[in-house]
């Protein structure tokens, strides 16, 4: 009996081969880690970043951008609709073709196609309409997305977030003027690519400066204006990155394989853009809290 233990015990065990991989990957992970505790005590910058990388896990920060990206997209598809069905009533209404007046808004080709194909219906004045009411209800449910977000890294707990008006309406505005500044560089891109790197460099200040308000109307300890500068920035920088990433990559992508990948392919970019959108704003979220924390000296109330 205790040879059979002792056999099945021997069976249980890593072979020599094994055990010395598996001791060497041991090591090398706490020299890394004691590399990165000594780096962080040299460097303020480094020791940020790792500290907003810890408080990023503390709050599930993945869990939360896929959350946004989610709300994101039930914002896309009445936008999307209003937007195809607005454009199609004002290409009906100047005369002009409506794929061309798509393309002077600045959108993409596959938008473009179905400005084309609504332009013209008498259900276009009901689309737009119905689709304004509910865009209406799912900008209120992004609202509360983002305010969700600001909580959990600002406060570690969202059980007292509420919706006032005045700051939804604020948020509204906000969102209208970064689409409108997205329209406006796809304006000055299809003018001239000098113009759109200039427009699009413009359109990031400009995009700073929306997060900052945003950030303002969310909750956010008690915090200044001042202190939510760097989130704002981050976020900035980052909303350019994926403006080039989405025009640049995915959407050639797209356009070359748009027969291979199909509908899913389309789907596929939409939701990665979407995604990356709100993982920007969780870190800029993070940054902010991580950097106002270690400014005070106060921690945030569990």
């Amino acid at each position: 009996m205790d040879d059979n233990k002792h056999r099945a015990a021997e069976e249980l065990q890593f072979p020599p081969a094994k055990q010395s991989l598996l001791q060497r990957a041991a090591t090398r992970g706490k020299r890394i880690r004691h590399r990165i505790e000594q780096a962080r005590e040299r460097s303020k910058v480094v020791d940020v970043g790792f500290t907003a990388i810890e408080r990023d896990s503390e709050i599930g920060g993945g869990l939360l951008a896929g959350a946004l990206a989610y709300r994101l997209f039930l914002f896309a598809l009445p936008l999307g609709f209003f937007l195809v069905s607005t454009l199609g009533l004002v290409a009906e209404a100047l005369g002009r073709d409506p794929q061309e007046v798509g393309e002077d808004a600045g959108l993409a080709g596959l938008v473009t196609k179905q400005v084309a194909t609504a332009a013209g219906g008498s259900s276009n004045l009901w689309v737009a309409l119905s689709s304004f009411f509910l865009l209406v209800y799912v900008t209120r449910d992004l609202y509360r997305g983002f305010a969700v977000v600001h909580a959990l890294a600002w406060e570690r707990s969202a059980a007292l977030v509420k919706v006032p008006l005045r700051s939804l309406g604020i948020f509204d505005v906000c969102v209208a003027c970064q689409l409108a500044l997205v329209a406006l560089v796809g304006l000055a891109r299809n003018e001239s690519r000098a113009g759109g790197i200039a427009a699009l460099l413009v359109a990031t200040v400009a995009v700073a400066g929306i997060w900052l308000t945003v950030s303002l109307r969310m909750p956010h300890s008690t915090a200044k204006w001042r202190d939510l500068v760097p989130g704002s920035l981050l976020y900035a920088v980052g909303f350019l990155g994926v403006q080039v990433f989405n025009v640049y990559v995915l959407g050639r992508v797209l356009e070359s394989k748009s027969s291979t990948y199909g509908t899913l392919g389309i789907a596929a970019a939409v939701l990665l853009s979407l995604f990356l959108i709100g993982r920007l704003a969780v870190a800029a979220t993070v940054l902010n809290a991580t950097l106002f924390e270690r400014r005070t000296g106060h921690p945030a109330p569990a």
